[in-house]
């Protein structure tokens, strides 16, 4: 008779972030790749929760004026309205120096536009222009934490996310996937497919863990994403107790990711 077995492992965590306690942790990508993927179901609750917007809305917000001078900041002909066109029909720009720079000309435009961001992180008009076009790559550290910060509460409120007081609305979130969990009592992992309901856990999401999970989801952190998953998944799941952290890793672990659910209510 054939053993079912599960399957090992296939690769080990691979990217690195940082958990809501502060600590270094290695997470799947195939788990993260889990996360991005699931921001493309529009049932999922993750829909809009992401800082990279289609080609045809850029177009929307910057024109086709806005999209011909992200090119030429990249140092590239202004292109034609039939390559304009193109572009929108794929849903993709060929040339990522030139997608960098329409998306955040259309990131500064849905924010109120160059003096209203200046105004918001702190910086000069002419800091952000620079920005914009790419002149500069990164803002100063401060500034650039406030810009990203300020980006990510606009991409929650226009998701849906937010309450009218800015608070993130109550998640109910179920995640599927290849998980292993390992006893800090014991030697090796257990390996299984399993459907997480995290309504479920002895404590629900808190407000803080609600809050840094959307702001991740819609700074494309999907390690962070993760990260929070698994700790929560790792301190609260009722299955879980008394696997506890080991390491600079969770005892808990998404070796893959299938889908993410969340309702926000």
């Amino acid at each position: 008779m054939a053993l079912h077995l599960p399957k090992p492992r296939s690769t080990k965590p691979a990217q690195k972030t940082v958990g809501l306690d502060g600590l270094n942790v290695s997470v799947s990508t195939a788990a993260t790749s889990g996360v991005e993927k699931s921001k493309s179901v529009k049932s999922g609750g993750l829909a809009g929760l992401t800082s990279k917007v289609s080609v045809r809305q850029i177009r929307t917000e910057i024109g086709k004026e806005g999209l011909r001078q992200a090119a030429v900041d990249a140092g590239r002909k202004p292109p034609s309205d039939r390559t304009l066109r193109r572009w929108a029909q794929q849903g993709r720009i060929p040339h990522p120096d030139v997608t960098e720079r329409a998306q955040r000309r259309a990131a500064i435009e849905r924010l109120g536009g160059i003096d209203a961001v200046a105004k918001k992180i702190g910086r000069s008009r002419s800091a952000v222009s620079r920005y914009r076009s790419g002149e500069t790559n990164e803002l100063r550290a401060d500034a650039k934490k406030k810009l990203k910060n300020v980006k990510a509460r606009d991409i929650m409120d226009r998701a849906g996310v937010l309450r009218p007081d800015g608070q993130p609305k109550k998640a109910t979130i179920r995640v599927r996937g290849g998980v292993s969990v390992r006893n800090g009592s014991e030697e090796g992992y257990d390996y299984r497919v399993r459907t997480l309901d995290f309504a479920n856990s002895d404590s629900p999401f808190s407000l803080d863990e609600t809050r840094e999970l959307a702001m991740a989801l819609a700074n494309d952190d999907h390690a962070r994403v993760v990260a929070i998953l698994e700790r929560h998944a790792t301190m609260d799941y009722p299955e879980n107790k008394g696997f506890d952290q080991y390491g600079d890793t969770f005892g808990f672990h998404f070796d893959s990711i299938e889908a993410v659910h969340i309702d926000w209510t």
